[in-house]
């Protein structure tokens, strides 16, 4: 066998370092801002500490620093304490974490719910929990991290359609009618590109080729819906037509982390037994329990929160394309990726709208292809439209001031000469360790 030189620690600090400063990146990199202070639409950011409205955010209810969340949280932690030092099946499990169990499957209309320590963990235990070398998953291209991850430690077959083809999907379902059990993953909402899946064209195939369905609905509940029940409310679906849920209390649920599977209770309770990101983790500690209950009270008390996410959110795209701005995604979803196209770009317009009051996130290559870079703006129910048309005011200036227009027509030109990022196979791991 031909192998490659064996190299050591030094070798590979020195790897990082080459790769992070003369690699792909070409001096763009993302900056960790730090916020002095309670998570809102209002923050103090950075050093500096400026006051700056707060736009990237997944504090889409605006219930992270809410004094009833608050207060909820310091009962509990009086009441229950503080953490747990225990996985859930050997003593880590109180009365509220049940209880909690109990509401989310009550919001959702299902049947049972199984607790975990994020999002992320929801996504890589169930699918290896659930699925071997027998069955067939299939993903959309864009799905998040969690979901490639999971799905490939579950060592099922990968078919991966393209983002939203459902002529593709199907296609890949016609194919693989010799698996045990077929399973259609997505999610409800695609963070990064705001778009809403059309759910009831994916059930229908899912029944039509006796697909199991599973749906992340991590930028969903709690955003969209009548009541925030998520895509399946937006759509008027049952809870029924869906398998598994799995969503977060990281984002429109108080914030505060952790995440949760829902669906039939067979399958709840094999999860349980088998996932293996819920037997050998810590519970959630109580604090986010309590303020996570409290949050589902609230969506019952003031239904009109889910109204506000959407006004503003429409709001924010129909100003910005009219001044003339790409904005991806579907109308009644409040996030709202500005395209910018390049990296540069991208940063450019993060720090010159920080220096206008508006705290916003520049995201592009290696996390999307070149040329699509953008800024993910949330809109959240706290927003004013007074701070919604300041955002789009500021973006107009920014634009004008970097000649972005002009920029624009040319940039397909300028890829092709080199002027922008260059290579991006060059990130990916080659023979140079």
């Amino acid at each position: 066998l031909n192998r490659m030189e064996s190299k050591g620690s030094e070798s590979f600090v020195e790897y990082c370092r080459e790769v992070f400063e003369s690699g792909p990146f070409s001096g763009y990199k993302a900056e960790l801002h730090v916020i002095h202070g309670k998570q809102a639409e209002i923050v103090v950011a950075n050093e500096t500490k400026e006051t700056v409205v707060n736009f990237c955010s997944n504090n889409y209810t605006g219930l992270a620093s809410d004094e009833r969340i608050i207060e909820a949280a310091k009962k509990t932690l009086d009441s229950h304490g503080y953490g747990m030092s225990s996985a859930p099946l050997m003593c880590g499990f109180q009365d509220i974490h049940q209880k909690l169990e109990r509401e989310l499957s009550k919001f959702h209309g299902t049947d049972d719910t199984l607790l975990y320590p994020s999002g992320y963990h929801t996504n890589v235990g169930l699918f290896a929990a659930c699925f071997g070398s027998e069955d067939a998953i299939f993903s959309d291209e864009n799905n998040h991290s969690s979901i490639i991850d999971g799905v490939k430690l579950s060592k099922a077959k990968r078919f991966v359609y393209k983002h939203l083809d459902l002529e593709m999907l199907e296609e890949q379902l016609k194919s693989a009618q010799d698996y045990r059990f077929r399973c259609i993953v997505t999610e409800g909402i695609f963070s990064m590109e705001g778009d809403i899946l059309d759910l009831p064209k994916y059930v229908a195939l899912a029944k039509k080729y006796n697909a199991i369905f599973y749906l992340d609905e991590c930028h969903a509940t709690g955003v969209i819906g009548k009541t925030g029940r998520g895509t399946v409310e937006y759509w008027g679906l049952k809870p029924t037509d869906v398998d598994m849920i799995s969503s977060t209390l990281g984002k429109a649920i108080s914030g505060g982390g952790g995440g949760y599977t829902t669906g039939k209770r067979p399958i709840i309770e094999y999860l349980r037994q088998t996932s293996k990101t819920f037997i050998f983790s810590n519970s959630l500690c109580s604090p986010i329990i309590g303020a996570s209950l409290r949050a589902l009270e609230i969506f019952h008390e003031d239904p009109d929160i889910f109204n506000r996410i959407q006004k503003n959110g429409l709001r924010f795209r129909k100003a910005m394309t009219e001044a003339g701005f790409f904005i991806y995604g579907d109308q009644d979803c409040p996030i709202c990726p500005v395209s910018v196209r390049d990296e540069h770009l991208a940063r450019h317009f993060e720090i010159e709208l920080f220096k206008k009051g508006y705290y916003t996130i520049g995201l592009g290559f290696p996390l999307f292809p070149q040329g699509m870079s953008r800024l993910r703006i949330i809109l959240t129910s706290n927003h004013t439209f007074a701070q919604v048309d300041g955002l789009v005011k500021a973006f107009v200036e920014v634009a004008n001031e970097c000649n972005f227009w002009e920029l624009m027509k040319t940039y397909d030109d300028q890829v092709a000469s080199g002027k922008v990022i260059g290579n991006p196979d060059w990130w990916k791991p080659k023979a140079r360790l």
